[in-house]
């Protein structure tokens, strides 16, 4: 009697132990884009929590003298303009830190080293910089090495490592080793913080953190603006020209899909120069070769890697409501399996078996195709298409890393 006393004492504690164990499943915490609505979180609880910037750069009165680019800029803005977004909080934490607020902080640095946007090749990177920022006449790693100091007095401060499940979000756009922030920030234990999380554009998902090193979505140069009509045929699984489409320069066993080709329901063009289309491809320039329009009419898209893991296209074949295929042995896809769930948005194939294409695209039922193609379209709305959506999805990923099984979505009001 005593013993199944002392049992029924102790139940609460032992199932408290069991859900924060089992917390740490990905299955547990999963979210998915479809209708914006939790999977099997949905009975775990939101959570309170501030999010803040740190004040070192854009936010002081000297704002204007550190270096910001135009994708920086909408990002910052985009923090700024967040349900929970608390100015003070920073300071007021690196004051008097208290172990019951719970933030989640971005940089007001610039990190992110973005050379093709909103002006794909340029040829010179500084026209993505914002205007009325004089430090855009630094050399790139002169800018980035810079931020690694607030970087590591950032990952110290006490406003962060005050509250266990506190995350500052760094972002990462670069795609070159050296440019990237852990090399260039080198033997200062920055990336080795818990409380520090990676956004990136272009890494191989074997070299990263599992839960605090993530992709973010490249932002698409030339989004497809679909109308009404066309998110209608969407909804209503109303069939499209091709199969499969894909336009760009050869390359990286590009010109094997040159073998499907047939204007029925595979449009492939591969073009020997860049030249040849690079006006298709710019925001400044035309559409010659009718890239929207073929994406637009197309169910899947190629999105192969070039010189560097990640493509500009991936989002925007998502604009086009368009599934992205997607040839890039290892990169880490946007956010994690919190957020969106790639597999039912995206198809992976391997950069050895681009032959096998047709074979993989074909064997996928009509039916599936077009909740494929819902799910990317949702994916592209939500959490790719403006930088708002970019923070809305980082702040679900931070929340996802709590100890204590939160409901992401549930936590962060878009």
């Amino acid at each position: 009697m005593r013993a199944s006393l002392r049992l029924r004492r102790r139940l609460p504690r032992i199932l408290f132990i069991v859900m924060v164990y089992f917390a740490f499943d990905s299955k547990l915490i999963s979210i998915q884009p479809h209708g914006g609505a939790p999977g099997p979180s949905s009975s775990l609880p939101a959570v309170e929590y501030e999010v803040t910037t740190t004040n070192y750069g854009w936010t002081t009165p000297s704002g204007s003298s550190f270096s910001r680019r135009i994708l920086s800029g909408e990002f910052f803005n985009a923090t700024l303009a967040h349900p929970r977004y608390n100015a003070s909080a920073w300071a007021d934490l690196e004051a008097n830190p208290d172990p019951t607020r719970h933030i989640i902080a971005f940089m007001d640095i610039d990190t992110c080293v973005e050379s093709n946007y909103p002006i794909y090749g340029g040829g010179d990177w500084k026209v993505n910089m914002e205007k009325g920022h004089p430090s855009q006449s630094k050399m790139i790693m002169t800018i980035l090495g810079e931020s690694c100091e607030y970087l590591d007095k950032a990952s110290r401060s006490p406003a962060l490592t005050a509250h266990p499940d506190s995350r500052l979000i760094v972002l990462d756009c670069a795609g070159i080793i050296r440019f990237n922030l852990r090399s260039v920030c080198k033997n200062r234990g920055i990336f080795d913080n818990g409380h520090v999380m990676v956004g990136y554009y272009s890494v191989n998902k074997a070299s990263v953190r599992p839960l605090f090193d993530v992709g973010i979505p490249p932002p698409a140069i030339k989004p497809v603006n679909l109308t009404a009509s066309e998110r209608d045929s969407i909804q209503s699984c109303f069939k499209r020209k091709y199969l499969f489409s894909f336009q760009g320069k050869g390359g990286f066993g590009r010109e094997n899909l040159l073998a499907f080709q047939n204007d029925t329901d595979f449009y492939v063009r591969i073009f020997s120069e860049r030249n040849t289309y690079q006006s298709d491809i710019r925001t400044d320039g035309g559409d010659s070769n009718n890239f929207k329009g073929v994406m637009a009419d197309s169910v899947f898209a190629g999105s192969p890697r070039g010189d560097l893991l990640f493509s500009y296209r991936f989002s925007e074949i998502l604009s086009a409501g368009a599934v992205p295929v997607v040839y890039a042995d290892g990169w880490l896809p946007p956010y994690n399996d919190h957020v969106v769930d790639w597999s039912k948005c995206a198809v992976f194939i391997p950069e050895s078996d681009y032959g096998k294409t047709a074979e993989i695209l074909r064997a996928i039922p009509e039916g599936k195709r077009c909740e494929m193609q819902k799910c990317a379209l949702e994916a592209w709305d939500k959490f790719a298409a403006t930088r708002a959506g970019w923070v809305r999805a980082l702040v679900a990923v931070a929340l996802s890393t709590s100890a204590f099984g939160v409901d992401p979505l549930k936590s962060n009001p878009s």
